[in-house]
């Protein structure tokens, strides 16, 4: 996060994005209370995320290179889903991710060791577009909530910090859908945010293969891809997390 942003600037940006969003919304609200021709659909899902990156207060940052296996192994509790409503061209959707992890840490410069864990909220309402049968453009906000706990010990000192920083992000990006044969769907997405309102960037991409088994239920198969970068106070109070969530996905989508 770029430091030189006063509160002021922030509160007011959080307000026009929530504003912006209600106002896209207004006619899907208006379509679906009439009933004509709104469709919703849910999706819980299972990701299987690699990490890699570097978090940390103050100048205890901590190393994280995580596999599949080691996020597995390290995973309190966790959620992930996402649900979508559409009318005839606007539409919503939102996306909620939360993980608790609990993993040994590293020093930054490996002379220190210990635990860290992060416990991590994601939520994003967009407001999305038809611009054709194929592809959407979506605009909106994204709220982080971030807390963090390291314990790192060395042959002569112990050292522990913990922080929880919360902030919004504006985000825009486009979805893209297209059957690709018998009962074989395709769906990729595209997200950029911060740009210092709260993340100096975030970039979430992601793409899965959708095979319907009948009217209201489908598989999906697919990969996701979340950069963060977000770094806010100086010296003591610095909170920096700076990192890369990657891997494959399964899930359920249910239409309702």
């Amino acid at each position: 996060m770029c430091n030189n942003h006063p509160l002021v600037t922030q509160w007011l940006s959080v307000r026009l994005l929530v504003a912006f969003v209600a106002l896209a919304l207004t006619p899907s609200i208006a379509t679906a209370q009439s009933g004509s021709g709104w469709t919703n659909q849910g999706l819980v899902y299972l990701l299987g995320p690699t990490l890699d990156g570097t978090t940390g207060v103050g100048d205890l940052q901590t190393e994280v290179d995580m596999g599949m296996s080691d996020v597995f192994d390290a995973i309190d509790k966790g959620f992930l889903g996402m649900y979508r409503g559409e009318g005839e061209r606007w539409g919503m959707l939102v996306d909620v991710v939360y993980m608790d992890l609990k993993m040994d840490a590293e020093g930054s410069r490996g002379v220190l060791s210990g635990e860290l864990e992060l416990e991590q909220t994601l939520a994003i309402a967009s407001a999305t577009w038809r611009l054709n049968d194929s592809l959407r453009l979506m605009g909106g906000a994204m709220y982080a909530d971030l807390s963090t706990e390291v314990a790192l010990t060395g042959p002569q000192t112990t050292r522990m910090a913990n922080v929880s920083e919360d902030w919004v992000d504006p985000v825009v990006g486009a979805v893209f859908e297209t059957p690709v044969g018998a009962g074989w769907e395709f769906a990729g997405s595209v997200q950029v945010g911060g740009f210092g309102v709260g993340s100096d960037l975030v970039v979430i991409l992601s793409g899965a293969m959708f095979y319907r088994f009948n009217d209201w239920s489908s598989l999906s198969l697919g990969y996701r891809y979340l950069d963060f970068d977000y770094d806010d106070g100086d010296g003591a109070d610095r909170f920096k997390f700076d990192m890369k969530q990657h891997g494959p996905l399964v899930g359920f989508r249910f239409d309702f």
